[in-house]
């Protein structure tokens, strides 16, 4: 019998690349947001293009919405198992600072710069190295609390793709211990990895969950800090599960969210009785800091 936990099936993941216009993969990225578990958009002046994880079962919605929405534009698919990850990681991401992080993969032959946070991240089949400025945000975002908290009980990264966020705020609060979760079984191996290079697998555990649903995560007690890197709508259907998970005076960083969803976004909390504290954009994305 199959798995009754949807999010525990075997997983047939494909990359799919959009190359198109920049207009037209502005909408491309929103229309994607319902097949894709998840969506790199990464900025390259000559071949303007998008990348997607997606169930190879998926891949027809995907050819489907890319035809739908531009038929010139170029999809082109590849299992990730074909992928070499180790050559392509060395060439895709070389260190490089943010804020008073330093992120970095295992293949980085430099010395960590002094008075810096390293962040040992190697993607594998996960997403979240930092570079894109969902993540980056959500990273600066931390630093920003950490000013104003010097001491935090717990935290939690919800939809933790490679658990970056995670390790910042163990590297920010030395004692707090960490908790994260994806929907996606690959992302949370390559977490728990990441988490044992990072050397803070004594208080850190990621978990696959869909959000706040799996027991582990409805019983760990309310959290100081929620991060969530996800998507609109997504987060708006979480809202309310974020707010009951959420301490009292605890800080709620959401991010993957277009400019032009902050609206929306902001509503659906607002209206389980969060207030927006601090918004920083980067680009065409918002990162909201919210509070009760």
């Amino acid at each position: 019998m199959a798995n009754a936990n949807p999010f525990m099936q075997p997983q047939q993941p494909m990359q799919v690349t959009i190359e198109a216009p920049k207009d037209v993969l502005d909408i491309m990225e929103l229309r994607m947001e319902e097949v894709a578990l998840t969506i790199t958009r990464m900025v390259d002046p000559v071949v303007p293009h998008l990348t997607l994880i997606v169930d190879a079962p998926m891949l027809d919605a995907v050819h489907e919405i890319a035809a739908q929405v531009d038929a010139k534009a170029k999809v082109s698919a590849l299992k990730l198992a074909d992928i070499d990850w180790v050559t392509q990681v060395q060439k895709d991401f070389p260190p490089f600072t943010l804020g008073r992080f330093y992120v970095y993969g295992s293949h980085a032959k430099d010395t960590v710069p002094h008075n810096r946070f390293p962040l040992l991240i190697d993607a594998v089949a996960a997403f979240g190295t930092g570079e894109h400025d969902t993540t980056a945000g959500c990273l600066l975002a931390l630093e920003e609390v950490k000013r104003k908290r010097a001491h935090v009980d717990n935290v939690l990264d919800v939809g933790c793709g490679t658990v970056i966020l995670g390790i910042g705020a163990a590297r920010l609060w030395k004692d707090a211990p960490i908790e994260a979760c994806d929907n996606d079984p690959i992302a949370v191996r390559v977490s728990n990895v990441n988490l044992r290079a990072n050397q803070i697998q004594n208080r850190a555990k990621a978990w696959v969950s869909d959000g706040y649903k799996y027991r582990p995560i409805q019983k760990l007690p309310e959290q100081e800090i929620i991060v969530a890197n996800i998507l609109a709508k997504p987060l708006m259907k979480m809202s309310r599960d974020a707010v009951r998970k959420l301490r009292d005076d605890g800080v709620l960083i959401l991010s993957g969210l277009l400019n032009s969803q902050e609206n929306m976004v902001l509503a659906a909390h607002r209206v389980q009785g969060l207030r927006l504290v601090k918004r920083i954009r980067r680009g065409k994305w918002s990162i909201l800091v919210l509070a009760r």
